[in-house]
């Protein structure tokens, strides 16, 4: 179970410091440089808290793992957030044999009820336990090494061993419900039994308690002397107790705070006046821009084609090449030249013309193989002619018959100037 936290008591009533000493040898931490005298040690993977009032200490492992002693009765209160190593000091405590146990044993192990064991067993149940108990009958739908398995220290896991039990203890015991195959007892006496759901495995209603377990235990409570938000508070109005002596202080220490953060305040409110200012002025200047464009854009020079495009921008750069040969070869009076030039110079090509006839270009390279290009829009017809014809995107003002198919680089260069010239 990734998520618990349960109650455990020690044999003999260890000293804080012992306690620090086998917890930080159990996880392998050095802390060697640690003035434990401090109330309050704050490290990269762990930290302490101190509370002498109540004789307790506070340990925060790798921010997932609450550890709370208290060396005044032994106890011991540990929350665990789904941290695998969570068991760890678990085990080591069951290991060595350091825990207390009133009349039902803390093990890692299931406990087995035979019939001469019936009368004991029933009142464990009758009666308050620190742990809780998972009850589990002889038809076993669960397995109860499993379960003992996760709950170790936790809870206590017992199963029934034969029908005969089964039948004994339904007789005699008033807390075991008929029809149940799983029992799970709380503190309080009360008790919850489960079966199993339509189609519902071994495993997911294994899971199913394991997880309404782990519900109930994030609810239990332990006293104020395992509880840290207790044990805090009570230190604050310890605190709040002897305030007097630190009065002067802590309003010099409040003073000096107000005015910094009315300096900053100061300092932030002419930043944002700054920012303000320079919006302002942006806005201005995107407004005027805005009338340029519209001044420069109140009409167009010419409308688009109704005839598809085949690569973007077809149209607009078919005819600024046509009007730069026109510049090129003077074939425009002279007025009419100063205008061309002007076009050209306010319109540039956005167009992917060159781009994508280089793709074509590189394919044919690569491949020798001209019916590669069918991703590019060139799709070949009559392939059993001696001269087959390239279409470009099946459009027939885009067509051209090839001498033959390429079988070097000079042949791929010839069809690709012939596709520059028929198709772009």
């Amino acid at each position: 179970m990734k998520s618990f936290s349960t109650y455990l008591k020690l044999k003999e009533k260890w000293t804080i410091s012992q306690f620090i000493d086998s917890l930080f040898e159990v996880y392998d931490i050095q802390y060697d440089n640690l003035n434990l005298q401090q109330k309050r040690i704050i490290e990269d993977y762990f930290d302490i808290y101190q509370y002498p009032q109540d004789q307790s200490v506070v340990i925060h492992l790798y921010h997932r793992m609450e550890y709370i002693y208290n060396e005044k009765d032994g106890g011991l209160c540990i929350h665990n957030e789904g941290y695998q190593k969570g068991y760890r000091y678990i085990d080591y405590l069951l290991t060595h044999q350091l825990l207390q146990t009133s009349r039902i044993p803390i093990s890692d192990s299931p406990i087995a009820i035979d019939r001469d064991h019936c009368q004991q067993v029933m009142q464990w149940l009758e009666t308050y336990e620190s742990l809780p108990i998972v009850y589990i009958n002889y038809e076993q739908v669960v397995d109860p090494d499993y379960l003992a398995g996760q709950l170790r220290g936790i809870a206590h896991v017992m199963y029934e061993t034969s029908y005969d039990v089964s039948l004994w203890m339904k007789e005699h015991c008033q807390l075991i419900p008929p029809q149940s195959r799983v029992i799970f007892y709380y503190l309080n006496h009360d008790y919850k039994a489960y079966r199993f759901f339509k189609k519902e495995s071994q495993d997911q209603l294994q899971q199913r308690i394991l997880h309404h377990l782990s519900l109930y235990l994030k609810q239990r409570r332990y006293g104020t002397s395992y509880d840290f938000h207790s044990l805090q508070k009570r230190y604050l109005e310890e605190l709040k107790n002897h305030a007097q002596d630190y009065e002067e202080e802590t309003v010099y220490q409040l003073d000096q705070e107000m005015e910094k953060l009315e300096n900053e305040k100061i300092k932030y409110s002419e930043l944002i006046s700054q920012l303000e200012n320079e919006v302002e002025l942006l806005k201005m200047q995107n407004e005027m821009l805005e009338e340029q464009m519209s001044l420069q854009n109140q009409y167009g020079l010419l409308n688009k084609g109704d005839i598809q495009e085949y690569y973007q921008g077809e149209q607009k750069d078919i005819l600024l090449n046509m009007l730069e040969d026109d510049v090129k070869k003077k074939n425009v009076g002279n007025l009419d030249m100063s205008l061309l030039e002007d076009i050209l110079q306010q319109n540039t090509k956005d167009g992917i013309r060159e781009e994508y006839l280089n793709c074509i270009l590189k394919a044919l390279i690569s491949s020798y193989d001209i019916y590669k290009l069918k991703s590019y829009g060139i799709t070949i017809k009559d392939e059993k002619n001696k001269h087959p014809v390239a279409m470009f995107f099946d459009n027939p003002r885009y067509q051209s018959a090839l001498s033959s198919t390429p079988s070097d680089q000079n042949a791929c260069r010839q069809i690709y100037r012939q596709f520059r010239k028929y198709f772009f």
